[in-house]
């Protein structure tokens, strides 16, 4: 995970409060990582706070692609997360972090800026 800073668009990390737990995602750009300030790396994080077992995966939006996980089994208790490692930075510094959970859709945190 990556350092916290406020929520504009330079943080590097944004936390959603969901009915079930707590959604993190990060981006942070290359420059800082590898000294590539093309690319830039995120990751997704879940708390499973209550409720039964899910199978969830993450994903990485961006104005171009949506990257994503495979599955993860996720119970009550559990902080699971997943990197997406070095992509490119897109054109709109914008990246969105997000999971799915089978049949009962998608949910996203606020953007966050990778450039």
């Amino acid at each position: 995970m990556f350092a916290a800073t406020s929520l504009n668009a330079v943080a590097r990390d944004v936390t959603t409060e969901l009915s079930n737990g707590t959604l993190t995602s990060s981006v942070q750009n290359g420059r800082e990582v590898s000294g590539n300030s093309s690319l830039y790396y995120s990751a997704v994080t879940y708390k499973k706070k209550k409720g039964g077992a899910i199978n969830v995966i993450f994903l990485m939006r961006t104005a171009n692609n949506t990257n994503s996980s495979p599955p993860y089994l996720m119970k009550s208790g559990q902080t699971k997360g997943h990197s997406f490692g070095g992509k490119a930075v897109p054109s709109t510094c914008s990246a969105v972090g997000g999971l799915a959970e089978k049949d009962q859709g998608q949910y996203w945190a606020p953007p966050l800026n990778p450039c």
